[in-house]
Order: structure tokens, then sequence, then C-alpha cells
């Protein structure tokens, strides 16, 4: 760690609403490795930390603190002289490792204590609000250990989150084969925002309105979201989310379930493109979880019904529709450690949402979502860029929206990058998951452990709604649920 902190040269990051807009939550994710060959060396505790520290050298950026400025902007600053050093704890579990990969890992067989951060950012006890945190728990009998990583939506999004984690896995495997000159040879993480701005040569083209309203209008709650420190606008979302109490599930989408699904969709699009299995699956879920709301609202009092749709009109549904845009701005190809989401917004009409799902009503949401999904060239990107920059405090503005509607619901498009990929040198991860508490009505794609075989969807609800997606007829014909 020593070496680290000498490294340390003054730097100062200026985020942009790309990557504030997320300042709502975190990215914890949770390895398990099996030490299989019983080695007495397994992972050891000295090479791991080792390896971070080395890691961070090329990431100094999460040894940060974040400066909040006028308007809703924000800096994460590094200074020598005052460091936010991310947690980095070690703890021991009297559970073995086959005890977990017997309950299929399933959050309730996780020892205490695993994610030390929570789904939301917001600051620890002694008021520090970390831009990373890492947990390592060696399981009994050194059967194995479990790796928690959880990063701030500031400052990276998940690619990014992924790649930190593989370039660790990188160093440990370099310190341990002694290969230590390699190391600096390794490119550094790219934290410069302005990799975001795309010059005027390249065309433009005209925003999604309900896109553009929501990030250009003006909202009371928002600016004082947005001008309030982060560590009180953290605590605020923070309660809001604790008191949803959020049900949390991961469901698993077959290969040959949604090839079959596509085929039976497709008969029902007008035109001749082929539906993404995003599509199919964004078009599903959404379909499905409005329709279990629908469900929990017909047993409300008709008070709660009034007061449910006091701010949105109770014929729409607010859905967000989340996407990574790294080839469309160049940086595919690159190690950029920041936030490179586009979020397009819509509100969805829930007669079509709650209509019965079939196949063909799959095949109307397709076509409905079809101006979000299948225009995201360059130049709708350089545009939404062009959009967010100028009003730092726009990013507060789909927050504080989707804070007020009970069940808008946010979807990240694109299936987040293998996580299976991070090995450190004894194996793959036997298992790769998210923790389990986290905001309602959300749902991501995951890369399962066989990436040739479907996709997994983490989906979160509130606990009456999710009590009825668990019981929706077609959901569970073709999502099959692992935890």
């Amino acid at each position: 760690m020593d070496e680290f902190i000498n490294s340390l040269e003054y730097q100062e990051i200026p985020l942009t609403v790309i990557d504030t807009q997320g300042s709502f939550s975190n990215i914890p994710f949770v390895y398990f490795y099996k030490n299989a060959d019983n080695s007495a060396g397994f992972m050891s505790s000295y090479d791991l930390r080792n390896s971070f520290f080395k890691t961070l050298e090329q990431i100094p950026m999460l040894a940060g603190n974040l400066s909040p400025g006028p308007r809703g902007r924000i800096s994460v600053v590094v200074d020598p002289e005052n460091l936010n050093l991310p947690e980095y704890r070690e703890s021991n579990s009297d559970i073995h490792f086959d005890d977990l990969e017997a309950e299929g890992f399933c959050w309730k067989s996780w020892p205490e204590g695993v994610n030390t951060a929570g789904p939301m950012t917001r600051a620890d006890d002694k008021g520090n609000l970390k831009l990373a945190n890492i947990h390592i728990i060696r399981l009994r009998e050194n059967s194995g250990i479990m790796i928690y990583v959880s990063m701030v939506h500031y400052v990276v999004d998940g690619p990014a989150h992924s790649d930190f984690v593989e370039r660790w896995c990188l160093n440990y495997q370099r310190i341990k084969s002694e290969k230590l000159a390699s190391l600096d040879s390794l490119s550094p993480f790219l934290t410069d925002r302005n990799l975001l701005l795309q010059p005027s040569s390249i065309a433009r083209s005209p925003i999604h309105k309900e896109t553009e309203t929501t990030f250009t209008g003006f909202s009371i709650i928002a600016e004082i979201m947005a001008w309030v420190s982060p560590n009180l606008r953290g605590y605020i979302i923070s309660k809001v989310v604790e008191d949803q109490k959020a049900e949390t599930h991961i469901f698993h989408f077959s290969r040959a379930s949604l090839e079959s699904l596509k085929k039976s969709v497709s008969e029902h699009l007008l035109d001749s493109t082929e539906p993404s299995i995003n599509e199919i699956i964004l078009s599903l879920a959404t379909k499905t979880i409005a329709q279990s709301q629908n469900i929990v609202e017909s047993r409300s009092s008709s008070m709660l019904k009034t007061l449910s749709g006091f701010f949105f009109k109770k014929s729409i549904l607010p859905i967000a529709v989340i996407f990574e845009v790294r080839e469309q701005l160049g940086l595919a190809e690159k190690l950029y450690a920041g936030n490179v989401l586009v979020p397009k917004i819509v509100c969805g009409d829930l007669k079509k949402l709650e209509s019965v799902t079939t196949n063909e009503s799959i095949a109307e949401m397709i076509t409905e979502f079809e101006p979000l999904t299948r225009d995201l060239s360059p130049a709708y990107v350089a545009s939404h860029i062009d959009m967010v920059i100028p009003r730092p405090s726009s990013f507060a503005r789909p927050i504080t929206q989707f804070l007020w509607h009970k069940s808008a619901t946010s979807f990240v498009y694109d299936v987040m990058p293998n996580m299976y990929k991070a090995d450190f040198g004894h194996g793959k991860p036997v298992w790769v998951s998210p923790i389990k508490p986290f905001r309602a009505n959300a749902v991501l794609l995951l890369t399962p452990k066989d990436p040739t075989d479907g996709i997994d969807v983490f989906m979160s609800a509130l606990p009456e709604v999710m009590e009825e997606v668990l019981q929706n007829e077609f959901w569970t014909s073709v999502a099959k649920l692992i935890y």
C-alpha cells in the first residue's frame, strides 16, 4: 500500500451528467472461488492485497474524494494529503464452500455481513463515502473464498467494474509468477471525461421526445436533490429504497426458450426485422411487472389508487431503458473507467403493458419500444451528450421522477460483461452474483455461468408485486427461478 500512496500525484477529475445520473447506486458483485486442489496457499491474503493496491496504481481515481461544486457539479479529487482509500476488509467464515455450492449459492446461504456498502451510494458511519469497497471472506478449512467488490456508480459502470476486477486478476497472476517488471507495462485506466465529447464534425440527430423533456424540464425537487451534498443525497435515496423493502430474484432464460420465443414473436411483427433477445426480454419483463402491479393495485383502496396516480397519469408507466454506448463513442477498445451509459425514457401505455401476455402482445410492445431500441447511432449519442453536459443538475431529474412513482421501471438493456472471466490463476469463479438488497422495479441482464446458454435476469420489485411475478403464467413458463 505504501508503494501505491507514494506513486500518487494530485489530480482532479470533473464528472459529467453521464456519471452523476447513476449517483444513487453502487455496483456490487460477489465472486465465489473454490479451492479445488486443497492448496494451502490458495489465493493468499498477502498476494490478493498486494495485487489490489498495484491495480489501484493504474486507477488512482478510486482513492479520491467526491468534491461537490455549484449546480450539481461533482469532481473526484485525488489528493495525496487527503486520500479516501477504498475499504479493504478481510474476514473468516465457518461456512464451508461445499455448503454454499450445495445451496446453489442462494443469498440465504451466505455468511452475514458480506456486503459492506449496500446497494445505494451512501456514506459510512464516519461520514466517508468510499468509491470502492472490498471484502475478502475466507471460508472454513480454506475451502474457498468469496470476494465482494462494490464500486460507486458515480465513477464507473458495469463494464468498467468488470475491467477493474480482470486487471486485479492479471496483476495477481503476474505477482505470483514474479513477473513484476511486466506490471509497469500495463496501460493505466483512462479517466478523462473529455473522451465522451464528440467533435462538431460528427452529425447530430434529434433526441427522443420524452427523454429530452425529462432532462431539460424543470423540477424544484430535482434541483434541490442536485444541489445537496453527495452524502445527504445518498442518505435520502437510501432511506427511500430501504422503505421499499424490495424483493429480488435471479431468473434464467435458456437459449432454447429464447430462440423459441423469438420465432413465435417474429410471426406477429409487421416488418421483417428480427427482434433481438434484449427487445424480447425488455417487452416481457415490463409487461410482467406492469401486470403484477395492476393486480396489487386492484386490491388497494380507491384512496390509495388516487394517491398513487397523483404525480403521474394513471394511463402511463415511466420506463427508463439504459444503453451502454462505448462503441458509438469509439471507446470499445479502450480501458475507460467511467460511465458510458445513455438512458432513454418512455411513458409506456399501461393498457398495452397490462394486457394478457401472448406472443402477439409481446410483439406489440417490441414495436412500441422500437423508437428507443433501434435509434442509438453515434449521431444520437452525440446529441444526448450535447444536451446534458451544459445542464449539470439534470442528472437528478430522472432520479426524482422515478422515486415519486412506485411503479416506474428501469431496464439495463445491454448484458453485463462475462464476469466469469475473472480468474486469479486458481480457476474461474464457480459463481458470480449481485447482492440481494436493491431498489424496486429494476431489471439487469447478466451473462450466465455458461455464456452460450441464454441470459440470467436480475429483477427487483415491491414484495407484493414480486409475489405476483412469481405466479405470472407466461413469465414462469420461460424464466427459470435460480433464487
